[in-house]
């Protein structure tokens, strides 16, 4: 799941050499490890905005000027619904604005007939976004369903990274230097807590003052899209089971 906004230039944008020479080295690192959320718990993260959802904290990560985003809150939406919605991430807009290609490469645990993550342990895919101003980003990365307790009210996780293992991209685009993140949700009586952490890069010479302001406006957004996705389904659902209930018996269950 990619969030891109379009951001504002306020001042010159130059590379630091620092950043240079990072965005010169080697490939994507192949096999990275899901991030787990309870791992990153401890670090040095500040406050870097409220929101209706939650709050946005940020981290310096030493050799590199992005920084690191996580957000915790609660949604109002239940936690089946919320699950649902980010296994199916891709389908929306404000989730994953601007995908123009999604293609699943290879996938793994499957349950009969699935492809995508919502039947599967983890599938590696092809994405392809075309945002304006910075232009087409695209990657191929990992997702996999680190836990699956809702159910029994524990949590759901769900992470992912870059991982050219199963397949790259093709030429044609800027291929993105990082995106890894992870989302866990867990029950909070009707509501849902969640905790949402996201490293993004979209390379190609963007600096990264840039970036950062651009991935610390989009993440409020994507949690907001998330909980309002999570709540129409949430209502839909409703909606029918009402409609059963109030259906009149047909002919032959009257007899």
């Amino acid at each position: 799941m990619l969030a891109v906004s379009r951001p504002r230039l306020t001042r010159d944008a130059g590379l630091s050499p620092a950043a240079a020479c990072r965005r010169a080295a080697g490939p994507v690192a192949r096999y990275p490890a899901p991030v787990h959320l309870a791992v990153v718990a401890a670090a040095s993260w500040v406050l870097a905005s409220s929101f209706p959802q939650g709050r946005l904290y940020r981290l310096e990560q030493p050799g590199s000027d992005v920084v690191a985003l996580r957000a915790e809150g609660r949604l109002r939406a239940p936690p089946w619904a919320v699950r649902e919605v980010l296994l199916e991430g891709w389908k929306s807009q404000g989730i994953s604005p601007y995908l123009v290609e999604h293609r699943v490469l290879h996938a793994e645990g499957c349950k009969d007939g699935a492809q995508e993550i919502a039947g599967c342990r983890a599938v590696w895919a092809y994405e392809r976004y075309d945002p304006p101003v910075i232009g087409a980003r695209d990657y191929v990365f990992r997702m996999e369903v680190v836990a699956d307790g809702l159910e029994a009210g524990g949590a759901f996780e769900l992470a992912w990274a870059l991982d050219e293992s199963r397949g790259a991209p093709p030429e044609g685009s800027t291929h993105m230097r990082a995106n890894e993140g992870a989302w866990r949700i867990t029950p909070d009586g009707a509501e849902t807590r969640y905790a949402y952490r996201i490293v993004i890069d979209p390379g190609g010479g963007i600096p990264t003052w840039v970036v950062n302001m651009a991935n610390k406006s989009s993440v409020p957004k994507v949690i907001a899209a998330v909980e309002e996705e999570a709540g129409k389904l949430a209502a839909e659902r409703a909606a029918e089971r009402a409609g059963t209930a109030r259906a009149p018996p047909t002919a032959s269950t009257a007899r």
